[in-house]
């Protein structure tokens, strides 16, 4: 990991998270993920609490983990965002999962996920608000990350 990470959280690899081999199973790794967000999400302000119709609603279009080293019960462990991508209506959310067990990096995740109006039954822009304090915590706009891609390739 180069920079500071835009927001971490720590957790403990439970018995019943495993698999035969006593290795976290794949499927958690991203149940993981999906709780950092909801954890990062809650400290910017923004919860699943709202009524139907009237809440923020992103449903995941995209999950990619690539495993590097093992977790195993009683492992600590942190989840870090490291890198929010903004688009019109989506959010790509990098991570890295460390072992503080074994000093060990566990994982990289990749999770895509679009606003989604519950009323329209479609993808809608992300809220100016949630936009705002993404980038106040260190996510970047897609356009300008594909700028520098441009600029640089």
């Amino acid at each position: 990991m180069a920079s500071k990470p835009i927001f971490s959280a720590s957790y403990r690899v439970y018995w019943s998270e495993t698999d035969a081999a006593c290795w976290m199973h794949f499927s958690n790794y991203f149940r993981v993920c999906e709780r950092t967000e909801e954890e990062f999400l809650a400290r910017l302000g923004f919860t699943q609490g709202s009524q139907p119709g009237k809440r923020l609603i992103m449903p995941r279009v995209s999950a990619r983990c690539d495993y590097k080293s093992p977790l195993g019960p009683g492992d600590s462990y942190r989840v870090d965002i490291t890198s929010i991508i903004i688009g019109r209506s989506s959010l790509t959310y990098e991570y890295e999962i460390y072992n503080e067990t074994t000093n060990r990096l566990a994982a990289k995740c990749t999770i895509v996920t679009v606003a989604y109006d519950e009323n329209l039954r479609g993808s809608v822009e992300l809220p100016r608000e949630l936009k705002e304090k993404l980038l106040a915590a260190g996510a970047r706009l897609r356009d300008e990350v594909n700028d520098g891609i441009k600029a640089t390739g």
